[in-house]
């Protein structure tokens, strides 16, 4: 009876850590209006896009670098405990409709190699306001659309 109690422990302990891996991770929907392999051509479209859509821009302190395509300053890095270069996603603590340039190559399921201009962003279940806010984008950007990708919501140390 020990032994059945023991393995029953342990199944519910793994289920449990199981379960809170994929609870980190969250399901956003990007919409996208441009991509190039440019990053100045990126940051023309991007300051013009303010201009179109009355969105701010908010590169969130990241800057071009050779290694990772974007990374915050290295005294942002040293200040808080990150090995330079590090690129923190869009989507980790801030949803909702602001343009910002994104480096594909930390995306899952993205292509790799582009800087991309996102203009909003929200979790999966908001679909509604993923569409809607798509809706009145087309209006400038015909062609944008919308991105799912996976978001590491855990801890970055």
């Amino acid at each position: 009876m020990n032994k059945f109690i023991i393995l029953f422990i342990t199944i519910i302990l793994n289920v449990q850590l199981y379960a809170q891996d994929f609870s980190e991770i969250e399901k956003q929907g990007f919409i996208i209006i441009h991509a190039s392999e440019n990053y100045e051509a990126s940051k023309k479209v991007a300051n013009e896009a303010q201009k179109h859509l009355g969105y701010k821009l908010d590169l969130r302190n990241h800057i071009k670098n050779e290694t990772l395509g974007l990374s915050l300053p290295k005294v942002v890095c040293e200040e808080n405990g990150f090995e330079y270069p590090f690129y923190v996603q869009r989507g980790r603590a801030k949803d909702g409709n602001y343009i910002s340039i994104e480096y594909t190559n930390i995306y899952n399921s993205f292509t790799e190699g582009f800087y991309i201009i996102v203009v909003a962003n929200f979790p999966k279940t908001e679909k509604n306001k993923l569409k809607e806010t798509l809706k009145f984008v087309k209006k400038h950007y015909e062609s944008a659309y919308i991105k799912y990708t996976d978001i590491y919501m855990g801890c970055m140390h």
